[in-house]
């Protein structure tokens, strides 16, 4: 068999499966998880207090992957109690739906925001009208705020490239079924969800065709500036950004990418251009300067790089935050986070 699994759904592949996904079910999931709902956002809102009034930034983190049985829970809280964390949303792997991450916002309700399953495993490359099924279903519990990030195109991770690993060479068809079935769900909902997209010019067309298509959906493009291969991405820099920020209001980024000087190994190339000379970039920080309400922090944890969480929590408040006006920071670091998940801004 070969290694290099690209799966490329077009959309006779599934046609036939995905209308079910479309049926209406927000206002019957807001009606049946109030109660929790209410609880949970109560609980979110006394920590995020907790924090400031001791004079310091909560981050709100909504790019995390969580492993049952591999991610240390326990480590996690203390790490996130001492870093200033205020709540992660972990979007459970390799699980039959969201239960997982929604029992663990139960364990610890001011910590974890519930997560519907994260779009990193072969569960959504196989199969994505089974897996939105799912989602859909979990959704209309209204006991989910978030969902989890999915991969369209990813190139190998770090780790898999130095464990010479390829399986996670992945291709979705953004603009097939599978795209729109999950951007409508978003904005049927109300809820967010994470892409990962690599920035290549070939791909930047059928991207905005679905957010023109989807005016309403909620979309977070993780990885702000992560380029793996530049030779493919001569087009995207801070104008083509900001011209998506103008077009499509429901579009949002994450700033979760590697240090500075981390070389992308199959490439041979700095794939962090979000930096200059070890620094927040002056064309990005303006960028984001102008526009505070569509960036937000995050860390990208999954349990095979669990001791590089404070590294990269404290590289996103040296590097990012700290580079920012106040009022920037603050949006950035948790007010557009709790927009996100709550529909409403930050009053304190």
């Amino acid at each position: 068999m070969n290694d290099r699994r690209r799966f490329l759904l077009g959309a006779t592949s599934l046609a036939c499966t995905l209308p079910a996904l479309f049926t209406p079910g927000v206002a019957h999931a807001q009606a049946k998880g109030t109660a929790a709902r209410t609880e949970a956002i109560t609980a979110w809102q006394r920590r995020l207090r907790a924090i400031l009034a001791k004079n310091r930034l909560p981050i709100i983190d909504l790019q995390a992957t969580y492993v049952e049985g591999a991610t240390n829970v326990r480590q996690m809280i203390e790490v996130m109690d001492e870093l200033n964390v205020a709540q992660i949303a972990f979007a459970p792997a390799n699980a039959p739906n969201g239960a997982p991450s929604l029992n663990l916002h139960r364990q610890h309700p001011e910590h974890f925001i519930p997560t519907t399953s994260s779009g990193e495993f072969p569960r959504w490359w196989r199969d994505p009208a089974a897996f939105l099924a799912v989602t859909r279903k979990d959704l209309e519990s209204g006991e989910y705020f978030f969902m989890g990030e999915h991969e369209f195109r990813h190139y190998p991770s770090p780790e898999q490239v130095s464990a010479g690993r390829n399986d996670r060479d992945i291709t979705i068809d953004i603009t097939g079924p599978a795209g729109h079935a999950l951007f409508a769900l978003s904005a049927e909902f109300n809820v967010a969800f994470q892409i990962h997209y690599e920035i290549e010019d070939r791909l930047l067309a059928p991207l905005e065709s679905v957010l023109e298509r989807h005016p309403n959906a909620k979309v977070i493009w993780c990885h702000l500036a992560m380029i793996r291969y530049p030779d493919r991405a001569k087009r995207y820099n801070t104008d083509y950004v900001r011209g998506l920020i103008e077009r499509f209001p429901g579009l949002h980024f994450d700033l979760a990418v590697p240090p500075p000087d981390a070389i992308y190994q199959p490439s041979g190339a700095r794939h962090s251009t979000l930096f200059t000379n070890g620094q927040l970039d002056a064309g990005w920080k303006k960028l984001i300067e102008m526009h505070p309400q569509r960036f937000m922090s995050a860390s990208d944890y999954r349990p095979p790089v669990a001791d590089q969480y404070p590294n990269q929590i404290n590289r996103q408040r040296q590097l990012i935050l700290d580079a920012l006006s106040e009022p920037a920071r603050q949006l950035v670091a948790y007010g557009n986070a709790w927009r996100l998940l709550t529909g409403s801004p930050w009053t304190g």
